[in-house]
């Protein structure tokens, strides 16, 4: 009882003034959570709330996001050459920032992170872990981490999945990401090993075979008969549904209890039709990136993105200037992450290029007391700006995964015309009476549609938007050694040789 006092003490200590995490208190913690679920079956709320960090009115953020972003600018330009080089350029003295000063920092690009990533790593830290984004968007970026927090970033997951029971000891655990997502791999297997839930790492590997994989059924002790968690690409779930469903599986065939998604963004349409195929999983949303990991953007009921204040600072910024975007206006994520959880490759002030929208206040979601946003729009780069202003990814991606005359994951690409937009669609069918439903959909959604083009064929499509699920992952050896629905081998559906697709 006394250790787990301490440790508590230790970990409030760190979240609530910037201390460095002991690995002993967080192992501690860990510990301490699941002997308590095992004995009391949760969590109460008031522990919940301890472990969770203070809950700050706006002055007492702004001091503490102040305090944390001048250490971390002090170790910027004293320990890394691209943001030495910048205070100099600026005549900034880091130690002397007001809450004001930090916008005359100019926002970082990715760019130039992606020229020279090694100007950002600072040269008192020890990096023992490299990592890099898997390139959906352009060339991968990379950013290194040390070990301390390597092992802080997994820690904490583990603590963030059993306080939220997202993962038990009793389940089995499929991840189907890009081997090339590293740190997000690493953070999620290294925590549910510490929960002593069972990790299987498969990829992205043909859907007919991780379906097989889905549904078949297990016989370890303590463990449930199936996969009951899976972590996957919202693109990837969408060729899960269709192939799943064409195959004719069914929800009885799995045990799959709760899909986390991340990486790209996730239509109700997609959840919709995912619970056709696999019964009523629950989701787990959220958002997070390599460069600016461990920031979590949580979604709440209301459809929200909240961000915890001590792990970064962040800003949305108007997307044609870089002044604060306003209320309800879209704009792009800026984050700074903050010690203590960032320490070899620091950032200040972002730009992630992801937009989203400020939320005026007051909430009133289980989630209002932490910094929201709307919920993600879309990358910039990959928007369309039009006379009537913009249309982003998501505007497009909610209408046509709704539709059944689209095939999921939706293909599409979407480019400024006059007046509006021009769309094109991947489709069952390209007969009157779908483009009349689609277009329907489109403007539904507020999408100025000013001509659409539907397709039949993937190599059709002039102007696609990227997707994670094409980052395929191939093998020699398709064979499951699990037999799928009658039906589905009667047609000639089972795969019988590798696909053999770049990534």
């Amino acid at each position: 009882m006394f250790a787990t006092a301490v440790a508590q003490l230790r970990f409030a200590m760190s979240v609530g003034f910037g201390r460095p995490f002991s690995a002993w208190s967080l192992e501690r913690l860990i510990k301490a959570i699941k002997e308590t679920e095992r004995e009391f079956g949760s969590i109460e709320a008031e522990g919940v709330e301890l472990l969770s960090g203070p809950t700050l009115d706006e002055e007492t953020r702004r001091e503490a996001q102040l305090r944390r972003f001048v250490t971390q600018a002090k170790r910027a330009a004293h320990q890394t050459a691209y943001y030495g080089d910048l205070f100099e350029r600026l005549g900034l003295d880091p130690a002397r920032l007001s809450f004001e000063d930090i916008a005359r920092i100019p926002p970082t690009s990715k760019g130039a992170l992606r020229a020279d990533p090694g100007a950002f790593v600072s040269r008192a830290s020890s990096p023992r872990f490299c990592t890099t984004t898997t390139g959906t968007t352009g060339k991968p970026t990379s950013v290194c981490f040390s070990a301390y927090e390597m092992h802080t970033y997994i820690g904490l997951a583990s603590i963030a999945l059993l306080l939220s029971r997202s993962v038990t000891q009793s389940d089995i655990v499929q991840i189907n990401t890009s081997s090339r997502a590293t740190l997000g791999n690493a953070c999620f297997a290294g925590a549910c090993a510490k929960i002593g839930a069972m990790v299987r790492p498969v990829g992205l590997i043909e859907p007919p075979r991780t379906l097989a994989l889905l549904a078949e059924k297990q016989r370890i002790p303590q463990k449930k008969p199936q996969v009951s968690y899976m972590n996957a690409y919202p693109s990837y779930l969408g060729e899960l549904v269709e192939s799943g469903l064409r195959l004719g599986y069914a929800p009885s065939d799995f045990g799959l209890e709760r899909i986390g998604l991340g990486g790209e963004l996730v239509s109700e349409g997609l959840k919709a039709r995912a619970r056709r195929l696999f019964g009523p999983v629950e989701f787990d949303e959220g958002y997070g990136m390599t460069e600016t990991w461990p920031l979590p953007g949580r979604r709440c009921s209301e459809g929200h993105l909240h961000f915890e204040p001590l792990t970064a600072l962040l800003e949305v910024l108007a997307l044609d200037t870089e002044a604060p975007a306003s209320p309800g206006d879209p704009g792009t994520i800026v984050a700074t992450p903050l010690p203590p959880y960032r320490d070899t490759t620091i950032l200040l002030r972002y730009d992630t290029q992801d937009v989203a929208r400020p939320l005026s206040g007051p909430l009133s979601c289980e989630l209002r007391d932490q910094p929201a946003t709307s919920n993600l729009l879309g990358k910039l780069s990959l928007a369309a700006r039009h006379e009537n202003g913009y249309t982003f990814p998501r505007d497009v991606l909610e209408a046509l995964e709704e539709d059944e005359n689209v095939p999921l994951p939706a293909r599409y690409g979407f480019w400024p015309v006059a007046g509006g937009v021009g769309v094109e669609v991947l489709a069952r069918r390209t007969g009157p009476s779908v483009r009349r439903a689609i277009e329907t959909r489109l403007e539904g959604r507020g999408v100025p549609v000013r001509g659409l083009r539907l397709v039949e064929h993937r190599s059709e499509l002039q102007h696609p938007v990227p997707l994670r699920c094409d980052l395929r992952e191939v093998s020699f050896n398709t064979s499951t050694g699990v037999v799928v629905p009658t039906d589905a081998t009667a047609a000639g559906l089972a795969p019988s040789e590798p696909e053999m697709s770049g990534s």
